[in-house]
């Protein structure tokens, strides 16, 4: 089994950060410009903010086949007429799975949860999606799925993201998938090529058709089933019938005066970042210069706590009861703030807990935002998990299948593909729901959203967050500069301090070595976006220069 690819887009530097998108009613920021131009559209048709998002989501589904689409699932933290909620459209394990499915002889089995048959949980997306629409939506489904069956029908030329994404993972794509994404002679499709995903638009067509339920109990669920079941997977007509889309509260905090609303379990992200916003909101952040020694080393300090606690108690809220005080009670940041603060070198891995791990990385999962003017807003995060999921696209659907049963604790200890590990709490079990790192977050004045943020990045989703709210809040950085500005990582095991080019100058690196912190070099961190209402009360926004994507409105 060859090694997990990354797909890797440069950094930009500091002089190439992008100037953010300007707008007055409404704007929308994505990871894909085709995806982008969807919502502006729907947008400028006099559409909702759900209404944005759901378009702009479908669109990425198309766009982005190698990140999201209608064979995973999402996270929604979704603000509407003063109100926020949360909707869990996360994956859920089949009927048929067991604890230790993917365990032989005391080992977890190489490849089995990323790439087998077996590692595709129930999606979500689909139903999440028209939930949200029936809720909040304002124009009709047909009219807001219209772009993104445009673009699977006629077709969109590959990027240089998608060709790249077409090389490193066309090895392991099943027939219905090279017969998509390679071309006749097996080979990754050109830059401009135009890409025709005629399956696909034929599936969203019966989707909107049925309001959704075809994908669940009617002609596409049978072929999906058939499809997952001729390569050996579990899933059932029943299972697909009975997936449910959960509406939660969101994980609330403040920081600096904002109201902070980010997503609950079975996400980790929105308990770690309310954590550490908590933590460094006791620090001058601004006053210890961004990029410098000091400000690097508490950002790192403040990390690995948050993910060492991350290892432990967190799962689907459905089966397993998780203590949020644990993470975020008033005491816990108390005592977080106080270690932090004494830290004056960088504290090891194993003094904060004990586990080995040897962690890869990657970057796909897409995330999108809305902001509007009225402080209506949607964060949405959307993932397959690794590239193309498990490589498997279900033939006469285009869908391609998740591989989100890696987001499971196969092993209690043992790291999934991303480095991240878990206990019990994460256990594979029948209709369970893996824990995510998706972290799709929402900043609040007097009760309307002001700042919309997210990105996607596996483990380095949740401080990407964190940095990019740092960034607009402590630093003032328009949204362009928030995020275009070099990041860093920790996430405790690998005990490495992971920066970007242009992060560190040779003093700081010095410096933090001085201080005990292993670094670790690494291309870039997350593909995010931000959305803000600026001081004037004109919306902004900008998409990631890491990536293809861009922000507009009107």
């Amino acid at each position: 089994m060859a090694a997990l690819v990354v797909v890797v887009v440069p950094v930009a530097a500091r002089g190439a950060w992008p100037a953010p998108a300007r707008a007055e009613r409404g704007i929308v920021a994505s990871p894909q410009a085709l995806a982008t131009r969807a919502g502006e559209a729907i947008l400028a048709a006099g559409g909702s903010a759900v209404d944005v998002a759901v378009a702009t989501s479908l669109a990425v589904a198309v766009t982005e086949p190698y990140g999201s689409g209608l064979g995973g699932g999402a996270l929604a933290v979704v603000h509407v007429d003063g109100v926020t909620t949360t909707f869990d459209m996360r994956e859920t394990a089949p009927a048929a799975a067991t604890r230790d499915m993917f365990v032989k002889d005391g080992h977890v089995v190489a490849g089995e949860s990323t790439w087998s048959a077996r590692a595709s949980g129930i999606p979500g997306l689909v139903r999440g999606l028209v939930a949200m629409h029936k809720r909040y939506g304002r124009l009709p489904l047909a009219v807001v799925a219209a772009p993104a069956i445009s673009y699977a029908r006629d077709g969109i030329p590959v990027s240089e993201r998608m060709h790249a994404a077409m090389a490193a993972y066309g090895e392991r794509l099943n027939p219905a998938g090279r017969a998509i994404f390679l071309t006749p002679a097996g080979e990754p499709w050109p830059v401009g090529a135009l890409l025709r995903q005629t399956d696909l638009a034929r599936t969203l067509e019966r989707v909107v058709a049925s309001a959704g339920e075809d994908f669940y109990v009617g002609e596409t669920a049978r072929t999906l089933v058939a499809a997952v079941h001729a390569e050996g997977g579990l899933w059932t007509a029943a299972d697909l019938a009975g997936y449910a889309v959960k509406e939660r509260p969101p994980v609330t905090g403040s920081y600096r005066g904002y109201a902070v609303h980010s997503m609950g379990p079975p996400s980790s992200g929105g308990l770690l970042l309310v954590q550490m916003l908590g933590v460094l909101e006791a620090s001058d952040v601004k006053g210890l210069d961004f990029g410098s020694a000091a400000y690097v080393h508490r950002l790192a300090e403040t990390m690995k706590r948050a993910f060492a606690m991350r290892a432990h108690g967190l799962g689907d809220p459905d089966q397993f009861p998780v203590d949020w005080a644990r993470f975020i009670g008033a005491g816990v940041i108390s005592r977080l703030r106080r270690d932090v603060a004494g830290a004056e070198r960088a504290t090891p891995a194993a003094e904060l807990s004990e586990v080995d791990v040897k962690p890869t990385e990657s970057t796909h999962t897409s995330h999108l935002g809305v902001l509007f003017a009225n402080g209506d807003a949607v964060a949405l995060t959307q993932t397959v998990n690794l590239g193309f999921g498990s490589g498997r696209v279900a033939a006469g659907t285009g869908v391609v299948l998740n591989n989100e049963m890696d987001d499971f604790s196969a092993l209690p200890g043992a790291p999934n593909a991303f480095g991240l590990v878990g206990d019990e709490a994460n256990a594979v079990a029948a209709g369970k729901r893996p824990l995510s790192s998706m972290t799709p977050t929402l900043l609040l004045k007097d009760g309307e959203a002001v700042g919309v943020f997210g990105s996607p990045g596996g483990s380095t989703i949740i401080t990407t967050t964190l940095q990019l709210v740092l960034n607009v809040v402590d630093h003032g950085m328009d949204a362009g500069a928030a995020v275009g500005a070099p990041r860093v990582h920790h996430q405790w095991y690998p005990d490495a301090l992971i920066y970007e080019p242009w992060a560190l100058s040779a003093d700081t690196r010095a410096a933090l070595e001085g201080r005990g912190h292993a670094l670790t070099l690494r291309d870039h961190l997350g593909n995010g976006s931000a959305l803000w209402r600026a001081a004037d009360g004109r919306l902004e926004g900008a998409a990631d220069p890491r990536g293809e994507g861009t922000a507009g409105g009107k």
